[in-house]
């Protein structure tokens, strides 16, 4: 349904709290990482193929400055994680050059599939017995270290060691071995993505160059909130980071994932996959209106990678949490270009 979307360009005067601009016009950071992740429908076979190359293009037209891409390894019930380990994996190296042609930064995000496990997400990762976690954190580390060569290799930006791991990243020292492992073959910026209700638990947020968090923060229960109330919640989430931030030697927030479905739900569960309900388009765009308003007066926030974007080839299902459509990219382009 196509809907007038004048009114989310309004500026409208806030107060912001300590540690972010008071401008009511903010003069852009030019040093903000404005990121998009470039999913796929598959595996990611997508991201070799020429449609991936005209979404950089356009992607570069609309002010995006970088791109994250997730090759996939699949989790076992027993511990193991399962993954390729002879391939030339083009369908990473060649988006990663790709970028590079265009002028955008990548950051490499290694996402563990859980689908067919018993886990229903990441954060639920848990086994019971020791040899269970070595077989675990043995895999891990191989596969992460082999993408992390590639990062190397072909210039990635940013390495994010995993995410989501609400069970999984209890094992400090675990994570901490990791982290050393990525450092001897990969030399860009490292980061983590803590879920956003647990990020403050991490215990070895002093080994990595960014405080990596998914940024799904639930914003209002209000019913079709308004852009106030958005920023209103927003603000108290950037005081909250702000103090994070500031304690951990004012080490910059990296949202390495932000999104609103198109749901009446988004402000309220911005995680959740169900869709529709009333206003659903008018909530998620205001939602991500406010949110990419907020890094340039929120100076505890390095940059933001927004989930999600494909690469345009046919599908038979609507993919959640897609951004392209005609409105959203004027709202990018609008903050960004």
């Amino acid at each position: 349904m196509r809907i007038a979307v004048l009114s989310l360009f309004i500026p409208l005067a806030l107060i912001w709290p300590a540690g972010c601009s008071q401008s009511a016009e903010p003069a852009p950071r030019a040093d903000f990482i404005k990121g998009m992740t470039v999913s796929a429908q598959t595996w990611g076979w997508e991201w070799a193929t020429p449609e991936m190359a005209k979404t950089l293009d356009e992607l570069r037209s609309l002010g995006v400055n970088s791109i994250s891409i997730h090759p996939y390894a699949q989790i076992e019930n027993d511990g193991h994680v399962r993954f390729r380990n002879r391939d030339d994996f083009h369908h990473i190296t060649v988006p990663l050059d790709w970028a590079h042609e265009r002028g955008l930064s990548v950051m490499l995000i290694p996402h563990i599939a859980y689908w067919g496990s018993k886990f229903l997400w990441r954060g639920e990762i848990n086994f019971q017995s020791a040899e269970e976690w070595d077989r675990f954190f043995g895999d891990y580390e191989t596969w992460i270290v082999q993408m992390a060569k590639i990062a190397e290799a072909h210039k990635a930006a940013i390495f994010c060691i995993g995410l989501e791991f609400t069970e999984a990243q209890k094992y400090e020292a675990r994570w901490r071995k990791i982290i050393a492992a990525v450092r001897q073959v990969y030399h860009g910026k490292v980061t983590y993505g803590g879920n956003w209700d647990s990020y403050q638990k991490v215990k070895f947020w002093d080994a990595l160059d960014y405080i990596g968090v998914l940024a799904y923060f639930p914003l209002t229960k209000v019913e079709n909130p308004s852009r106030e109330e958005l920023s209103a919640a927003w603000a108290n989430r950037c005081e909250e980071l702000t103090r994070f931030s500031t304690a951990h030697a004012d080490k910059k927030f990296l949202f390495v994932e932000i999104g609103y479905n198109e749901s009446a739900r988004a402000a309220a569960e911005p995680w959740a996959f169900q869709t529709g309900g009333a206003h659903a388009g008018e909530i998620q765009q205001r939602c991500i209106d406010v949110a990419l308003d907020l890094p340039l007066r929120c100076s505890a926030i390095a940059g933001m990678y927004w989930w999600k974007w494909f690469p345009e080839l046919p599908s038979h299902e609507k993919e959640n949490y897609r951004l392209q459509t005609p409105e959203i990219k004027r709202l990018i382009g609008a903050h960004w270009r």
